[in-house]
């Protein structure tokens, strides 16, 4: 979004929540440019939009970008609706058929089967505390790739500069550490 379009969103904010002290100055504009220029301008106006229509209070910076993120992804299935996937995928194709149960399942089903395991769940005794897990796992899933999709994308490469920053430097310590072992 550019500047102008920018201005027209900060308006429509103040406007609708005349009371709160929001973008009192300048710099607090800047800071919350910064923050969500990189959103598309009619993704985040419909999520100002949805945001003023249900709460009393102005929306922070990211409440603003979970809404547009939320835009963005679409509607994720439920847990429920998973789990459903993996009952229909048990009953069609079997314990022995995995590679063809895994194709009748979207992504995050796919991964929570996998990290489960599929012949353990065909198998298992306790369906109930296979279920529960499932759920756990998918619903963790969700949360991380809803949080990864609010963040912009420096932000992200930024994160990843440092990921692989601590990463390099643990390798460092730990050869260190064996060259230290090989000496003593």
């Amino acid at each position: 979004m550019n500047v102008t379009e920018f201005a027209t969103i900060a308006s429509a904010i103040k406007a609708a929540y005349p009371n709160a002290n929001l973008m009192p100055d300048k710099r607090s504009k800047e800071i919350w440019y910064t923050m969500l220029s990189d959103l598309d301008y009619v993704v985040c106006m419909t999520a100002i939009k949805e945001h003023i229509s249900t709460n009393r209070f102005p929306p922070s910076i990211a409440e603003i970008r979970e809404q547009c993120a939320n835009i963005a992804i679409g509607k994720v299935p439920d847990w429920g609706e998973g789990w459903e996937q993996v009952e229909k995928a048990i009953r069609s194709c079997g314990m022995y058929q995995e590679e063809e149960a895994l194709k009748r399942m979207d992504e995050t089903t796919k991964i929570c089967v996998k990290r489960l395991g599929w012949k353990n769940i065909c198998l298992s005794e306790n369906i109930v505390a296979d279920r529960a897990n499932f759920r756990m796992i998918y619903e963790q899933i969700v949360n991380r790739s809803k949080r990864e999709a609010q963040l912009s994308l420096g932000l992200k490469e930024e994160k990843q500069r440092l990921y692989s920053l601590i990463h390099q430097t643990e390798q460092k310590l730990l050869q260190n550490e064996k060259c230290g072992e090989n000496d003593g």
